[in-house]
């Protein structure tokens, strides 16, 4: 096995990478790469590089770090093995060309926290800091299916249209996120990549709009579907909610929230899923309101 350290112009072809990821969550369960990350990979972001690992020339581990625009040298860093190559010290190398390249404060997110990365964790000193749960409901044939869905007076949800509403969505999103360390900073660029996206759907991008102003976008809710793979059945997920400022309280997040489920539901789905922050407690508890259940749980390690 040979560790190289390479600048993200020399790395594998991104998609070589993406593939190597969906050999490892078929075995976890877990996504090892956040979907900012394949953003970051396949736009070709400045800064963005990598660790890889080879064996007799084959990509078998890689570690992507990416440097956080609104915090000086910290690194956000994602790491996957081969599920074939494991327990021979690859994530260990990686780790160890990771500490001698990075300088800086590392953020490491371990997805689904297994007793490895805790592990690879402790054997270079990061701490847990940050918890992102996963929650789960079914919905096929759920009783409470199709949820109530009740606006504010005025207020209608119709589907993103591309080419349409991008701006006034970044504008509601940044508000909507604005103490949200990943969400609240997209660009144009990132949401065009996600339209690109093979997962993307139009119909599935729900926007709360003014009945009589239609171009004025006070709330969402972005929906996405995991396909089946191996034995894992499609799954929907609630991929983003947000509300404008002046909007919150008003129950529109709810409303918006229930829709959303509710149009997975149509697709056929038997589950959905979604992200949320431990410390979002008004968040989490809409969620298991709703019926959601915790699931697994990500943790982000820093040092």
């Amino acid at each position: 096995m040979a560790v190289t350290v390479t600048p993200y112009e020399n790395v594998p072809d991104p998609e070589d990478l993406v593939a190597l990821a969906q050999r490892a969550e078929s075995v976890d369960g877990e996504p090892p790469f956040s979907d900012q990350t394949l953003v970051d990979l396949r736009s070709g972001r400045a800064g963005v590089s990598c660790v890889t690992a080879t064996d007799g020339g084959t990509l078998v581990g890689a570690a992507v770090v990416v440097p956080q625009p609104d915090a000086a040298s910290t690194f956000t860093v994602e790491l996957v093995v081969d599920p074939e190559h494991r327990n021979r010290g690859v994530a260990t190398a990686i780790g160890g060309q990771l500490r001698a390249m990075v300088d800086g404060t590392v953020e490491a997110w371990a997805h689904g926290n297994q007793p490895a990365a805790q592990r690879l964790a402790e054997l270079y000193s990061l701490s847990p800091v940050r918890d992102l749960y996963r929650y789960k409901r079914a919905v096929a044939g759920a009783q409470d299916v199709p949820l109530d869905v009740t606006l504010p007076d005025g207020v209608q949800i119709r589907p993103f249209e591309v080419g349409r509403d991008e701006q006034a969505w970044l504008r509601v999103n940044s508000e909507a996120f604005a103490q949200h360390p990943e969400q609240g900073r997209l660009t144009l660029g990132d949401l065009q990549e996600r339209e690109n996206a093979p997962w993307f759907d139009a119909a599935g991008f729900l926007l709360a709009v003014r009945a009589e102003d239609p171009d004025t976008v006070l709330g969402f809710h972005w929906t996405k579907v995991h396909p089946a793979s191996g034995d894992g059945a499609a799954m929907g997920e609630v991929y983003a909610v947000g509300v404008a400022p002046e909007q919150q309280g008003s129950g529109m997040g709810r409303a918006l929230t229930a829709a959303g489920i509710n149009h997975l539901a149509e697709q056929g789905l038997d589950e959905v899923m979604l992200y949320v922050d431990a410390e979002n407690t008004s968040a989490v508890a809409l969620y298991e309101s709703l019926g959601f259940e915790r699931w697994h749980v990500d943790v982000m390690y820093r040092g």
